[in-house]
């Protein structure tokens, strides 16, 4: 199996225990096929798929430009689904979306690009994916679920990962970058 990269933006250990006991809590009330490892939570930034030893040589001289960029600012904020409403594919938490985290992302979007990767043309939609595939026999109730406190946090880290489907935990960092505090 081909492995397939994206670039991310690394949770604090504090914000994935956070997500980690949520699920430990409502896995048995959500029955969802798969909820996601601890270790692999994270704010994707743009998705590559496969990729040859020279592209990721040029995203990972490309992230270092970004090494001047400020840490970010987050607040988890609930949760939502896409999909179906009643049926999600998949289960997120929200974060806080601000002007910071928009430009970082088409910088390293940008970085894509010039390395000749075919990105997302759809609208870029901040999250964290908490698990996969709604399986209950009742419909799933966004609106009747017990909520994530809403905490803020910094995230100084991105991070080029590369899928490991038959691992746990699923994404292997293969590069990173700190940001500035």
């Amino acid at each position: 199996m081909v492995p397939h990269y994206f670039v991310a933006i690394t949770l604090p250990n504090h914000i994935k225990e956070v997500l980690f006991n949520y699920k430990e809590d409502m896995k048995d009330e959500l029955p969802f096929r798969s909820w996601v490892h601890e270790e692999d939570y994270h704010i994707t930034l743009s998705f590559l798929g496969s990729a040859t030893e020279e592209q990721l040589e040029g995203i990972k001289n490309g992230l270092q430009t970004l090494t001047e960029t400020k840490e970010l600012s987050f607040t988890l904020q609930g949760f939502s689904t896409f999909g179906r409403e009643d049926e999600p594919r998949i289960f997120w938490a929200k974060v806080s979306e601000n002007h910071d985290l928009f430009q970082l992302q088409k910088q390293v979007h940008t970085i894509c690009e010039e390395n000749e990767f075919s990105l997302e043309t759809r609208p870029y939609h901040p999250h964290i994916t908490v698990a996969r595939k709604w399986v209950g026999e009742e419909k799933f109730d966004l609106e009747n679920i017990k909520e994530v406190p809403e905490i803020s946090f910094q995230a100084d880290t991105i991070t080029l990962y590369e899928s490991q489907m038959k691992e746990t935990p699923k994404y292997k960092s293969i590069a990173e970058i700190k940001l500035q505090k």
